[in-house]
């Protein structure tokens, strides 16, 4: 079994002191069971579990209130679940996990990440495994200063023609904890799109903080800046989310698409899908069949939504089919 080292207690008391930012000041006349319990005891494990009808992969445990969690991937479908542990019947032994991977899109995927985690941007999945007709839309939520969202361009293509089905439009956000805290309101809408039924959200870990230096070049920023707690950023933007009533999914995307063979191994020991692309279309990259498609939602990379938008605008009607994120290993759910 991997076993995962604990974050630097100091690093962690940062981490920990810079989320607790996003909780409101306690008022005087609150009703105490208004507020969610605390999670606690969050951490890693690698079990295979069992309920009455289905086998899963348990990589994180929690408490919450009295309630022992475990969340759990489907291997075949990679879509993340909420369960209570006193339901299921898990195995911590790495062999028996391993042997319910073996073959499976949730395997296929890490093996992908491993094979090119000597890329400095652009390691971890860029595109389908297998060959489809459809698209990946990936929209990552980075820190911003400016105020509001591309709210337009959500609302656009929720109602194009040209995007094939009426259902809900399947959609990864790739979101950062500090543009949550900053941009509470534009968080809420999107939250609420995929309560209504309008968006299908995968929601993708981008870190808690979203390092980032201007000053430094690629080698030494993000996610390999000097410092930076990489534990840390990812399990509690994990816990951010399940604070808001959200279950993260498997997906990890690297702030910049920067990493290290190093952080790779960890999102590896993590047991999450490191998520990147081969159509970055602010850089100039096409969208092909298969592709996972970048554009930023927060308005600091406007020509990439411009482009999007153009690029819908061309096809013919019921012509672009967008797939969710968690198919991109080929899972039964292709088109």
């Amino acid at each position: 079994m991997h076993h995962i080292r604990r974050p630097q207690a100091c690093a962690l008391a940062s981490a920990i002191a810079w989320l607790l930012a996003f909780l409101p000041a306690p008022a005087a006349a609150q009703d105490p069971v208004d507020s969610p319990a605390a999670i606690e005891r969050y951490e890693p494990v690698f079990e295979l579990c069992r309920d009455a009808d289905r086998q899963s992969v348990a990589i994180r445990a929690y408490r919450q209130g009295d309630v022992d969690y475990r969340l759990t991937v489907d291997p075949y479908t990679l879509r993340s679940r909420l369960e209570k542990a006193s339901q299921l019947q898990c195995d911590a032994n790495p062999g028996s996990v391993e042997a319910l991977l073996a073959g499976t899109p949730y395997r296929r995927t890490l093996d992908v990440e491993r094979e090119n985690k000597h890329l400095l941007q652009g390691a971890g999945v860029v595109r389908s495994l297998t060959p489809v007709t459809g698209y990946f839309l990936t929209v990552d939520l980075c820190p911003s200063t400016k105020k509001g969202f591309n709210q337009e361009m959500f609302e656009t293509l929720e109602h194009a023609s040209q995007v094939h089905g009426t259902a809900a439009l399947p959609i990864a956000l790739a979101v950062s904890g500090r543009w949550m805290k900053t941009h509470p309101e534009a968080f809420a809408w999107l939250r609420n799109e995929a309560v209504s039924g309008r968006l299908q959200v995968t929601w993708v870990n981008h870190t808690l903080s979203h390092p980032y230096d201007s000053h430094l070049d690629l080698a030494h920023n993000f996610m390999r800046e000097t410092g930076i707690d990489p534990l840390a950023e990812i399990l509690e933007l994990e816990k951010l989310l399940l604070e808001q009533g959200i279950t993260p999914s498997v997906f990890f995307r690297f702030p910049g698409l920067v990493s290290s063979p190093e952080l790779i191994e960890i999102v590896e020991r993590l047991h999450l899908v490191a998520v990147s692309s081969d159509a970055w279309l602010a850089k100039g990259q096409q969208p092909r069949p298969g592709s996972a498609i970048l554009i930023h939602g927060n308005l600091n990379e406007p020509a990439g939504v411009k482009l999007m938008l153009e690029w819908v605008a061309r096809q013919e009607k019921d012509s672009i089919y967008f797939l969710p994120l968690e198919s991109i290993a080929g899972t039964g759910r292709d088109r």
